[in-house]
């Protein structure tokens, strides 16, 4: 029955468009069209562009000085900002839906993209960092995806993505063969404000990569709540809440699970430059672990008996603060159209006064509350009409990442790190920029230096800040540095895109896992390359 209705509406008349839309190619039942419409090619932010695509979020970025969108709570579609847009073209591969100005709003297609992808890696275990688990054994890998939506009354969205993942031996023999839905869910708009369930992932934070939720790790299901659109009241207010689902079979506390929020305030007026963020996040729960209800949230949120060992309230916790300056450097060069700053202050414990444990004294810089075990990213975000560029140093301490809760996994989903994909007890520096030669070309490239198990003893007795040493290169085990490039193609609508990425030190991390490490003194390169097509409909 679902066979003889999906090829009744596969065969349903309908229409193709090309050349409208900056040259988009798209297909549409004809039932739905609405002719001389000259908008009607346009994206659906109420289907929300995923996180991997961070190319598309920096070109969002890009398009004014003091934002009018959040970036640092994302996916998000990006209703306050599409219109600021010079262009679609560069972006229409990663964008979904189509916009329409008729009276029910509605549109679906089974089928929206196809997408095909070969990897080769020279060993187990290379990834590419915030590509939502896109982690490599030794050989080759093939990818192929499908991928469609629709949209009902412009409040209701679903969306699937179908993937087909092959990893081939020397020889050219199949090892390993896994179908799966990558991503898929349903989401309701109301007002503003949304409500979606489903498999997908979040980023958390100012940073290109977060550093208490990313989308490093595989998506995973989830229930969310946020705003779409930003609420406007004595300033610009944009939040997130969710709890996700880890199913994965671990060696204690199996499939556990994972609460995350975000709250992200910018004052009105001249104080538009600054930011204000604020995170929390905790993976909990799981097989032998206490249930809770709904009335044991705010309790749990709040961390009041967080530090209590074995306790209920025992979780793998973490709290952020971070400030955002968007500097008006157009004022001093009209050719650097964006330029911003920010750093982003992460614990894995806090000292409070409302922590029943905690007796602590008044200290700046938050006088109620200090982090411990401290994390930190600092960044610079920079454009111009042509150029988007990033700085970025991190540095995360012993504990982050790990909990005696949840051993040996620690804060990973499928063996990669849901923070910075650089894991526990690093210090990195790394530098990106992408130029578009075109609507159509763009190239980016990146390097960057890390080490990892730097520190030796915990931060406890830091008490204003732990980033001395700012980068320092005497502790470090391990030290490597890095190259990436991508080549992006944009033709119609789709996409062809090259990647190569070149990592290499004179010592070498045997284990793979983001919070443990057997460095050995054998030196090594890790080399990988991509090329990945997408086909638009």
């Amino acid at each position: 029955m679902i066979f003889v209705f999906i090829l009744v509406f596969l065969l349903f008349p309908t229409e193709i468009f090309a050349g409208e839309c900056d040259n988009s190619f798209i297909v549409l039942p004809k039932l739905y069209q609405k002719e001389g419409e000259e908008n009607r090619c346009r994206f659906n932010p109420l289907l929300h562009i995923n996180t991997e695509d961070r190319s598309v979020y920096d070109y969002f970025e890009a398009q004014n000085s003091t934002p009018k969108d959040s970036f640092s709570i994302l996916p998000r579609g990006f209703y306050d900002t599409r219109d600021d847009l010079k262009s679609l073209y560069p972006i229409l591969p990663f964008v979904n839906g189509v916009r329409k100005d008729d009276r029910w709003k509605n549109s679906w297609q089974i089928v929206s993209k196809v997408g095909a992808s070969y990897y080769f890696s020279n060993k187990d275990g290379n990834f590419i960092p915030g590509a939502g688990g896109r982690k490599f054994d030794k050989g080759s890998t093939m990818i192929t995806s499908q991928s469609g939506n629709a949209v009902f009354l412009d409040s209701w969205a679903f969306y699937w993505e179908l993937e087909e993942k092959n990893t081939f031996k020397s020889g050219n023999s199949i090892a390993s063969t896994d179908v799966d839905f990558r991503r898929f869910y349903a989401k309701m708009k109301m007002w503003k404000l949304s409500i979606m369930a489903g498999k997908d992932n979040v980023h958390l934070g100012p940073g290109e990569y977060g550093l208490l939720i990313s989308s490093n790790a595989d998506p995973f299901y989830m229930v969310k709540v946020q705003n779409e659109q930003t609420i406007h009241l004595g300033g610009d207010w944009n939040f997130i809440f969710f709890n996700g689902w880890l199913r994965e079979e671990r060696e204690m506390s199996s499939n556990p699970q994972l609460l995350a929020m975000r709250l992200t305030y910018r004052p009105p007026k001249m104080f538009s430059f600054f930011e204000l963020g604020m995170t929390r996040s905790m993976m909990y729960g799981g097989a032998g672990r206490p249930n809770y209800v709904l009335s044991d949230y705010p309790y749990l949120i709040a961390g009041v008996s967080d530090n209590v060992p074995r306790s209920k309230w025992d979780a793998d916790s973490y709290a952020a603060i971070d400030f955002t300056f968007n500097i008006p450097m157009y004022k001093l060069n009209p050719a650097i159209k964006v330029f911003k700053f920010y750093i982003q202050e992460s614990g894995t414990d806090i000292a409070a006064i409302w922590q029943i444990e905690d007796d602590i004294e008044l200290l700046l810089p938050y006088v109620f509350f200090r982090f411990l075990e401290r994390a930190y990213l600092i960044g610079i975000f920079a454009a111009t009409d042509k150029d988007i560029m990033r700085l970025e140093y991190t540095k995360t301490s012993l504990s982050h990442y790990r909990h005696h809760m949840y051993v040996p996994e620690g804060f990973t989903y499928h063996g990669l790190s849901l923070g910075h994909p650089f894991g526990r007890n690093h210090q990195a520096i790394r530098f990106n920029h992408r130029h578009y030669f075109n609507n159509a070309f763009s190239f980016k490239w990146e390097i960057g230096y890390y080490q990892t198990d730097c520190a030796t003893s915990k931060d406890g007795n830091s008490n204003i800040t732990a980033i001395y040493p700012f980068f320092s290169l005497r502790d470090g085990i391990l030290r490597r540095g890095y190259g990436n490039i991508w080549l992006d193609w944009v033709f119609y609508g789709h996409l062809i895109r090259g990647y190569v990425s070149v990592d290499a030190g004179s010592k070498t991390d045997e284990n793979l896992s983001p919070i443990l490490f057997s460095v050995t003194d054998k030196a090594s390169v890790d080399i990988m390359t991509g090329l990945s097509v997408i086909l638009k409909f």
